[in-house]
């Protein structure tokens, strides 16, 4: 079953909360992220390729001086490797192949990153798959891998960087979820019930850690290898993957504090999102909720 013919805005305006929304990188967004994170380390999974790999550069950009790119491919981190250099020549740059949904390959990540630099004050959980399939048809093994890589990758890598957090040290965490998360959309269950787990999983994650900033963000619709081979999604994809890394720095820094435990879209203005911070923190706004009237009796 194929998703409808849609316009390629559609998932662009269908979850506008911003009047202004942005395709690609903007002067506004660019100004606030400016040397945000001079001095700041950032471990960031999925980072081989795609959106990782903008995040990563993005960070660069924004000052960090330690970056742990992290996934299974080496070839392909060391190319990002290589990018970050380019970009921010003084960073200390750490690669690590890992498979985030094993507690060992994720054990050997975290002592990779105290050997480097003791702790990491950023973690941006990137890493994600989406599979395709209706609940009746697909291999339940395929189904289960994608739980497996966004939502017990997400738990894994997290629960690592919390333990290598200082206990006095404030600390910033950026989930990559997905629009998709708050859709009902046939053909894609795994990966809209993995992203709106990680959703939820951000607002707890705030909860427990009082000295934790954690935000999900929705990267955009970007042209990465996994959207491709989706015939009737790929039209959507026209996000730079700039707007996406710029975004998710924005999102890990004091600055956006007032996200903390909730989502965000790359898309929406930031200058206008800013100005509604108090509506967002006095009516608990961007958080999973169910809609509609409830008896108490």
């Amino acid at each position: 079953m194929s998703t409808p013919s849609l316009p390629s805005d559609h998932f662009l305006h269908c979850y506008q909360f911003t009047e202004t929304n942005h395709r690609d990188v903007y002067p506004a967004l660019q100004t606030v992220i400016a040397d945000s994170q001079v001095g700041k380390t950032v471990l960031i999974t999925g980072a081989s390729r795609g959106i990782g790999r903008g995040i990563a550069s993005a960070f660069a950009k924004a000052g960090a001086s330690g970056l742990v790119l992290a996934a299974r491919n080496v070839q392909k981190l060391e190319e990002t490797k290589a990018e970050i250099l380019k970009i921010n020549g003084k960073a200390k740059v750490v690669v690590v192949s890992v498979d985030t949904t094993s507690p060992e390959a994720v054990s050997v990540l975290e002592q990779a990153v105290k050997d480097a630099f003791g702790h990491v004050d950023i973690l941006v959980n990137n890493a994600g798959i989406g599979g395709r399939g209706l609940v009746k048809d697909i291999d339940v093994n395929k189904w289960w891998s994608d739980m497996e890589v966004n939502v017990k990758g997400t738990f894994l890598v997290t629960q690592a960087y919390l333990r290598l957090l200082p206990a006095d040290k404030r600390g910033f965490i950026g989930n990559v979820g997905s629009y998709a998360a708050e859709m009902a959309i046939p053909d894609a269950s795994s990966y809209i019930v993995s992203k709106l787990a990680v959703h939820r999983f951000t607002e707890l994650v705030a909860l427990e850690n009082p000295n934790v900033q954690v935000v999900a963000l929705h990267p955009g619709s970007v042209m990465t290898s996994i959207v491709a081979d989706m015939s009737d999604f790929a039209h959507f994809a026209r996000d730079k993957v700039g707007l996406s890394g710029d975004f998710a720095v924005y999102i890990c820094s004091e600055r956006a504090s007032y996200l903390n435990g909730r989502y965000a879209s790359c898309n929406w203005d930031v200058r206008e999102l800013e100005a509604k911070k108090d509506e967002i923190i006095s009516k608990d706004l961007l958080k999973e909720r169910l809609a509609g009237v409830y008896s108490t009796v």
